[in-house]
């Protein structure tokens, strides 16, 4: 691959919570990122809470596997980040040598995985496993990843976080930064859920 990989950000949210991404997209606008992420809005027309989270990432990863872009930064609408973004997720080890044509599934938020394999600890990733992932503050995916995801969802069960990591494994490892890049705030579970944070996030963390 010549020069270095294109990103573009995507956030999914809902018309309810827009206090929550406005806050949310100020803190992005002090990362290095230079521009907006493009909103991903729930649409409504799913008939409950989940499945129209559901509907919402598939939408989301329709818009990864059409676009221009290498890579997709889907991320939450309610999150803080580290203010060096841009720089550590295009100079990921992990993406390095990849374009929009080559697998990759990774996440930059760390719901409280643990390594699935041995870990190089002057490497800012691990590979997890993809039957114990969960978390989709801030989920990374390839071009021909969300086209993979999108063509085998069906054959997974659950949340879009539990389903993702198991159908990217049968492709490519599932990595996960180390450490996060952004972290989960507010307090409540978007669905409802157990509210998590990162323990590993750090705002001012800058890759040599």
């Amino acid at each position: 691959m010549a020069g270095e990989a294109s990103f573009v950000a995507y956030v999914v949210t809902c018309a309810e919570r827009r206090a929550i991404f406005e806050a949310t997209l100020a803190k992005f606008r002090g990362t290095d990122w230079g521009r907006d992420p493009e909103l991903q809005m729930d649409d409504g027309a799913a008939p409950d809470k989940l499945a129209r989270i559901h509907a919402t990432w598939l939408k989301a990863l329709e818009r990864v596997a059409a676009g221009p872009a290498d890579f997709g930064l889907i991320l939450e609408d309610d999150l803080d980040f580290n203010v060096h973004l841009r720089r550590n997720l295009t100079g990921w080890g992990p993406v390095q040598g990849r374009d929009g044509n080559t697998p990759f599934f990774g996440s930059v938020y760390n719901a409280d995985n643990r390594p699935g394999s041995w870990r190089d600890p002057k490497q800012s990733f691990f590979i997890a496993h993809p039957r114990q992932f969960w978390g989709a503050q801030a989920i990374v995916v390839s071009r021909l990843m969300a086209s993979h995801l999108l063509k085998h969802w069906g054959e997974e069960v659950g949340a879009a976080d539990l389903r993702m990591p198991r159908i990217a494994a049968r492709i490519c490892p599932v990595y996960m930064h180390a450490p996060s890049l952004v972290q989960h705030v507010g307090g409540e579970s978007t669905w409802g859920g157990p509210f998590h944070q990162a323990h590993d996030f750090d705002q001012s963390w800058k890759a040599a």
